[in-house]
């Protein structure tokens, strides 16, 4: 009953965006765009055809198929939806803590959707995102995947975890960093042995089988190698967020093979931000890119402001190439959230999560001209 409140509210908010000009039974054709797979791939004046909400066919020979809806996009650029990998879409800021305890593994952010905020995000391209609990819990809950049109595509995406001062200083105790991972050391144990029990018991049982991620928000260089020490411990499937520090130990990370959600970018001290984010810089996406970490972007927003896309663009103008930005917000987004079977990539069997561009997309002159959903135009411009 709560997604399809969620998706009735976001669906009223997106009416004024949206049009219809074709029902899902009807092929649509995207004609001479220059598509953008999200996978590496480039195909010069190419067609792509869906029908259903799926993507059935793209390529340089492919024609639209007789009594196709055609859109014509010489001149375009067609790529995959966007993803932001982490952010607090549809959230209040009293949703995002849990006051009561510093551990709240098993509480379902899906339960606490609202209204996805400003839609200027899902006009920019963006059209996924992870949606995560705050940073003041040491362990906050169970991650969503949304789209921003209102359909789920993950209810519990993930663990969500935070080390660091944003954790420390939200409760009276524990007052140490080692403190806290005491704690987080003893939970993993106790689930070990099922001593745990009740739903964090069970959410922990998943966390220790590798079913779900375990996301931890860590910056600075030492909380970083303190996840990756707990996740060689308990085997964990390991997912870094934020990781400020990052570029200082990317050697570490790449040898775990730890993937990283990198961002936002401009944040730091002298913006409001936590000191541990001394060690930021906007190269940090292209540092940990080269060392061979696998990375997506993020912008850890509400969904007004910029959107990140401007991150994808910051982190080419720092050192990233334009080929590893775009899979930072396509499908290395959707690989490291556990979605490319559906997102992120172009190809047949995929949703058919689609903009078209006026202008390339990782540049300050792209602008979206079309943003479809599931088959839908949900903006036109």
């Amino acid at each position: 009953m709560k997604n399809q409140m969620l998706t009735l509210v976001l669906a009223l908010v997106l009416i004024p965006f949206c049009w219809a000009a074709h029902t899902q039974d009807t092929p649509v054709a995207i004609r001479g765009a220059t598509i953008l797979t999200g996978a590496g791939d480039v195909i010069e004046a190419g067609t792509l055809v869906f029908v259903g909400g799926k993507i059935v066919a793209l390529g340089a020979d492919v024609s639209p198929p007789d009594g196709a809806d055609v859109i014509e996009a010489e001149g375009l650029y067609a790529t995959p939806g966007f993803i932001d990998a982490y952010s607090h879409v549809g959230l209040g800021f009293s949703s995002i803590w849990h006051r009561e305890s510093l551990m709240a593994a098993s509480r379902r952010i899906a339960d606490f959707l609202d209204n996805p905020g400003d839609s200027n995000w899902l006009r920019s391209g963006v059209t996924t995102t992870y949606v995560s609990p705050g940073g003041q819990n040491l362990v906050g809950g169970l991650g969503v995947i949304v789209k921003l049109t209102g359909s789920i595509v993950r209810d519990t995406a993930a663990v969500s975890a935070s080390f660091g001062e944003t954790a420390l200083n939200a409760f009276e105790a524990p007052t140490t960093r080692q403190g806290m991972i005491a704690i987080l050391r003893q939970t993993l144990i106790r689930a070990q042995e099922d001593a745990l029990e009740g739903e964090d018991g069970r959410t922990f049982a998943q966390v220790l089988t590798g079913e779900l991620p375990f996301r931890v928000l860590a910056n600075t260089p030492d909380d970083i190698l303190t996840a990756l020490r707990l996740a060689e411990e308990f085997d964990l499937n390991l997912v870094l967020d934020s990781a400020a520090g990052g570029h200082e130990v990317a050697e570490a990370i790449a040898k775990a093979n730890v993937p990283v959600v990198v961002g936002p970018t401009i944040i730091g001290i002298g913006s409001g931000g936590p000191y541990e984010t001394f060690a930021l810089t906007p190269s940090n996406a292209a540092s940990l890119h080269r060392s061979g970490v696998r990375i997506a972007l993020s912008t850890a927003g509400f969904g007004a402001g910029r959107s990140v896309v401007m991150e994808a663009v910051l982190a080419k103008a720092h050192g990233l190439s334009e080929a590893a930005a775009l899979g930072a917000v396509t499908s290395d987004a959707a690989a490291i959230l556990g979605i490319g079977d559906r997102l992120g990539t172009l190809a047949a069997g995929m949703d058919a999560d689609i903009v078209l561009w006026e202008g390339h997309p990782i540049s300050t002159w792209g602008e979206t001209k079309r943003v479809i959903v599931d088959g839908e135009t949900v903006f036109e411009r």
